[in-house]
């Protein structure tokens, strides 16, 4: 079955409009009486029937809604923004199909990037929910400065990847069914008063391994270990 997204569903919104809308009448030649999924984003699966089409909207009937189970754990990545527009959005798709449940952007000391717009972003999440049927939309966040990231009460374990010799590997150190949070750095990595504002709030040094890393092959890499410490 194929899936559409309508965040307001549970609200009583019973028709797909805009995006949604033109994938499925436009592009999928979806007709009256074809069956379709449709996700909210917040974990409900609506099994639905198209019942009216018109040339802005598309209207589904609800025939079956199943509560999915959430995740017992909540993986959360901040992360710099590459240079480069495409490598950032890679991440977000790969990570958010892999059931990440948050993304910030910090803007970094050595960050390539010090302005970015996340609704292309975030269509990419919603298309990255259809495509994995995980029925959980992962939050993205607006770019941040670090220094104010790190001022917020963040709770749980919470990690930093960096690049320095005889640092405990990451996986090591995740328990399963917690909040990660876990911060990637850019090209350049964290600058030494960054590692050192994060580490007095908590953060812990961490290594994703031998191989130096791309930022948001890194950041794929984190958000896949936090799923295999938790057996996902």
């Amino acid at each position: 079955m194929l899936y559409f997204y309508q965040p307001k569903t549970s609200e009583g919104v019973f028709h797909l409009m805009d995006d949604e809308y033109q994938h499925c009448v436009k592009v999928l030649r979806k007709k009256v009486g074809d069956e379709i999924g449709i996700f909210d984003g917040l974990g409900m699966d609506y099994h639905a029937v198209i019942k009216a089409i018109t040339g802005k909207s598309c209207a589904f009937e609800i025939t079956k809604k199943t509560a999915l189970e959430p995740r017992p754990f909540y993986n959360h990545i901040a992360i710099a923004p590459t240079k480069n527009t495409d490598r950032i959005e890679w991440f977000v798709e790969k990570a958010c199909e892999l059931g990440l449940d948050e993304i910030s952007f910090v803007l970094t000391d050595n960050c390539e990037r010090n302005k970015m717009r996340t609704e292309r972003l975030e269509k990419k999440a919603v298309s990255a929910l259809k495509q994995s049927k995980s029925g959980f939309l992962t939050k993205i966040n607006p770019l941040i400065k670090l220094k104010d990231f790190l001022k917020a009460d963040l709770k749980g374990q919470k990690f930093m990847a960096v690049v320095e010799p005889d640092l405990p590997y990451f996986t090591n150190e995740l328990k399963s069914g917690q909040t990660i949070i876990t911060l990637i750095g850019p090209e350049g990595d964290f600058s030494k008063e960054e590692v050192s504002t994060a580490v007095n709030v908590g953060f812990q040094k961490v290594s994703l391994g031998k191989s130096t890393l791309r930022t948001e092959t890194a950041g794929l890499m984190a958000a896949h270990c936090v799923n295999v410490i938790n057996e996902y």
